[in-house]
């Protein structure tokens, strides 16, 4: 008799184990969701404090040559804070769904495409952002990775096709 209530008391002690992680693994999930909300919303109120550096990031508006623009360090702050945020949420991307994994790597390409100063800042400090970089450089499609004319970006060399994320030339 006392072997069935060692058993019994086994099978509970693992059933309540596996509960307690199911509980902890949503609460950690549900933990990130509100860190990376509360880092973007943050970052969403720079540009409403700031409406001066919002061209930079969204119209494609670029900074002289010679940085005599007066809001270059607030614009470069806004870029590595954007970065930054970028880098933490995509850091914790397999705490997120499929579906918002995707609309997030979209977002960071699209944020790309958008924004010269964003690409330049984040070319000049490659290894601030590993994962970004990572992201960045493994989806070919992310638009504005090559030097025109109109937007000339110091683009380091490319992998060989097939090359793992994170291991670069």
């Amino acid at each position: 008799m006392s072997d069935y209530i060692a058993v019994a008391a086994v099978v509970f002690s693992v059933a309540a184990g596996w509960k307690a992680y199911a509980v902890s693994a949503k609460s950690h999930q549900t933990a990130s969701y509100h860190s990376g909300t509360d880092l973007f919303m943050q970052l969403n109120l720079v540009f409403v404090e700031y409406p001066e550096v919002r061209p930079y990031f969204y119209s494609g508006k670029t900074l002289p040559p010679q940085e005599t623009d007066p809001h270059v360090q607030r614009v470069h702050a806004v870029a590595e804070l954007m970065l930054d945020v970028f880098e933490w949420i995509w850091h914790r991307r397999e705490g997120i769904t499929a579906v918002d994994r995707q609309a997030w790597s979209d977002y960071v390409g699209e944020m790309f495409a958008l924004s010269p100063v964003l690409r330049q800042y984040h070319l000049d400090h490659l290894n601030w952002h590993p994962t970004i970089t990572d992201l960045y450089f493994a989806r070919g499609e992310f638009a504005g990775t090559t030097s025109s004319a109109s937007d000339p970006v110091r683009v380091p060399p490319q992998p060989p096709a097939g090359t793992p994320p994170g291991e670069r030339p």
